[in-house]
């Protein structure tokens, strides 16, 4: 089935088929969701037809449902997150002579947006950076102790050494004058 030039529309069979509920459970959920102001496309006769966006909504109430909260409240928060207010999907655009104002007029909006993004780009940049540079500050800084912890020991060690040696020395020292000692006698 195929209408206002959709490329994809679904029947309420397949919807039903496609999310494993029933049909009458997918007749019941649009009629909620259009009494809470939900529009759905309509074909030639009067009958809804499903497209991608309704699919995802329909999931998102599923998912409410499934975490327990409140009917009125899950078609409410569908109705509030996924309501079309310009369905682009059934919007049709049209270049007109005239429109070369709205066209410049979009351009500049997108040009706007271009720049915004490359703006939060660069913001983000920055504290990525920023966060990097402390984490490799502190990093470098936690490294900095433990080598000066590790000198310090190898000081120590190298203090201690000298010494054992100093008496070592001073030992072999006394024995030679011991032995050239006894050797007068």
């Amino acid at each position: 089935m195929e209408s206002n030039g959709f490329k994809h529309v679904y029947s309420t069979y397949q919807i039903a088929d496609l999310l494993k509920i029933g049909r009458s459970t997918v007749n019941k959920y649009a009629r909620n969701l259009e009494d809470a102001g939900y529009v759905f496309t309509k074909d030639e006769k009067e009958r809804r037809a499903f497209t991608d966006h309704d699919i995802i909504a329909f999931r998102a109430l599923l998912e409410f449902l499934d975490r327990g909260v409140e009917y009125a409240s899950a078609i409410n928060a569908v109705v509030e997150r996924y309501k079309p207010y310009k369905r682009s999907d059934s919007l049709a655009v049209v270049a007109t002579p005239d429109s070369r104002p709205d066209v410049a007029m979009l351009n500049a909006k997108v040009d706007e947006l271009v720049q915004a993004v490359s703006l939060l780009s660069s913001k983000i940049d920055e504290i990525v950076d920023e966060r990097v540079r402390d984490q490799v500050a502190a990093a470098a800084s936690g490294i900095s102790d433990q080598v000066n912890q590790v000198l310090e020991e190898v000081r120590s060690e190298r203090i201690q050494t000298i010494e054992k040696l100093d008496v070592l020395a001073s030992r072999i020292e006394a024995h030679g004058k011991r032995k050239k000692f006894l050797g007068l006698f």
